[in-house]
């Protein structure tokens, strides 16, 4: 899987511009503030239809425009697809091969990218959010059923969560819409608790492989951990009913998978009271490189990888053993101020793009 065209316009500070790009290490090169994020945000918008940095659509248009848009030549399986995200004032469509797709879960999956920014080294001590928030984004990836389900249950979820309000300020225990939306939850909760664990189970045969490659001398697990001994829609269900009266007074549903959390051990030691901050990164790197590898499983092609600023935050070590993992397999972006100090062979090779004030100049 491969980008091997993009253009932009009025995207960000691009006015109006075309990327041709290498199949292997394609390197954006510049000072900061300067668009080289702007060019990764553009492909993961391509690719998911969302930006990375903000929910406001309209910051992703130029300045004193209309509207803005990226396209993409994107090869796929040996079959070529011109994929483009419009984005405007009133919202974004997403279009391929120039027919106007309507439902998100229709157009994942054309193109897989995996993110990786500097905000991610900070995943094992962050909080569970965002760590549901990478189950979520990258099970979708490979699962429609998975996106459909996961965007319904956080509807049924709002939805139970304003009804709970209400009961409280009627001052009532519960009724027979409560006990429907309930039921919803827990045939949800059920189907999407066992998609994440067994996609847990493969991140944590991966990852550890990836780990020991990294650091040899300790062993990495990983886990999801729920509030539910039982994940079935029965005993979910159960749970709602036993909850009924503490979630009116919270006016929330205090228990569900959206408290749920993925656990991250070293040598069965809790990673996030225990790593190091060298240890950390060597887990958010495996568990990065885990995914590339779980794509490749899922859909038989590797993903794009996008590595915004984050070598800068790696030790040569580390550096030279990602670049060995992902060479000549995964189609790579990478942003930096400076490829001083990357020594692997591979940078030596790749395709170097400078970007100055929203212009790009191939060196």
């Amino acid at each position: 899987m491969q980008v091997n065209e993009l253009k932009l316009k009025h995207f960000r500070n691009y006015d109006q511009e075309t990327f041709i790009f290498d199949p292997h290490i394609n390197i954006l090169i510049g000072n900061n503030a300067q668009g080289k994020t702007n060019v990764l945000e553009a492909i993961y918008l391509l690719s998911t239809t969302r930006s990375f940095r903000t929910h406001k659509i309209k910051e992703l248009i130029q300045f004193e425009s209309e509207f803005g848009f990226v396209e993409g030549q994107v090869e796929s399986n040996k079959h070529d697809y011109d994929m483009r995200v419009v984005v405007s004032k009133q919202g974004k469509k997403a279009f391929i091969n120039r027919k106007d797709i309507a439902r998100t879960s229709d157009y994942i999956g054309y193109l897989n990218a995996i993110l990786f920014v500097p905000e991610d080294l900070s995943l094992v001590k962050g909080s569970p959010s965002a760590r549901r928030q990478l189950l979520d984004q990258e099970i979708s990836k490979i699962s429609p059923i998975y996106m459909y389900n996961i965007t319904k249950y956080h509807k049924l979820l709002k939805e139970r969560n304003a009804f709970l309000k209400m009961l409280k300020e009627q001052h009532k225990e519960g009724d027979l819409y409560l006990d429907v939306l309930s039921e919803q939850l827990a045939e949800l909760s059920a189907d999407l608790i066992k998609r994440r664990m067994d996609f847990v189970a493969l991140l944590n045969e991966m990852s550890g492989t990836m780990y020991d490659y990294l650091s040899a001398d300790e062993k990495l697990t990983v886990s999801y951990h729920t509030s539910y001994k039982e994940i079935s829609k029965e005993a979910i269900l159960a749970k709602y009913h036993k909850t009924y009266k503490r979630d009116i007074i919270y006016m929330s549903t205090v228990d569900g998978l959206h408290k749920d959390d993925l656990k991250f051990q070293l040598n069965n030691n809790d990673a996030s009271l225990y790593a190091s901050q060298g240890q950390q990164r060597s887990i958010v790197l495996a568990i990065k490189t885990a995914l590339l590898e779980i794509v490749k499983k899922e859909i038989g092609e590797y993903p794009i990888l996008l590595l915004d600023d984050v070598l800068s935050e790696l030790d040569d070590q580390r550096k030279m053993k990602m670049m060995n993992l992902i060479d000549h397999k995964v189609q790579t972006f990478i942003t930096t101020t400076s490829i001083e100090g990357m020594q692997h062979a591979s940078i030596a090779k790749a395709k170097k793009i400078k970007i100055s004030h929203g212009n790009k100049e191939d060196i």
